[in-house]
């Protein structure tokens, strides 16, 4: 959980459209809604709005999933939301069987992989080959000119 998720107050509006978006994304996977019923939300990611850029936050629920057969299953759920001029946005609505992938999600959120392209050493060897070839099509090509402006 963020720092900044632990002492902030949310409005009762904001529980009730998370609420609302976790039930949604039970029904999503043809749960019954009567027999299910969401537990334990929470916020783990928050990120305050400001003025160059929209917040984020990510909610965690965990919820008994009741399927077309009668069966209980135990899910684990991971909503995405925007905040964007004060108004949460969703994003992506996640529902696993295993708490892990959940973990997975938030982590590529807080810490997105930054994957340096020109740093790669098939990149700087595609490069070269690249530029070779056009250099010996393009000398080639000069050769050919040159032969046929001779004659």
């Amino acid at each position: 959980m963020t720092p900044e998720s632990d002492y902030y107050l949310f409005s009762q509006e904001v529980w009730e459209t998370v609420h609302d978006h976790a039930c949604r994304s039970l029904e999503r996977r043809e749960f019954c809604p009567d027999g299910s019923s969401i537990e334990s939300i929470r916020c783990v990611h928050f990120a305050e709005e400001g003025e160059c850029a929209y917040g984020r936050q990510v909610w965690f629920f965990e919820a008994s999933g009741v399927d077309a057969v009668g069966r209980k299953h135990r899910l684990y759920g991971a909503l995405d939301f925007a905040v964007e001029y004060g108004l949460l946005e969703p994003a992506r609505a996640m529902l696993m069987d295993e708490p892990q992938h959940r973990q997975r999600f938030l982590e590529s959120i807080t810490r997105p992989v930054r994957s340096q392209v020109w740093a790669n050493p098939s990149t700087k060897i595609w490069v070269r080959l690249t530029l070779a070839s056009v250099f010996i099509l393009s000398s080639i090509w000069l050769l050919s000119l040159a032969a046929l402006l001779q004659n």
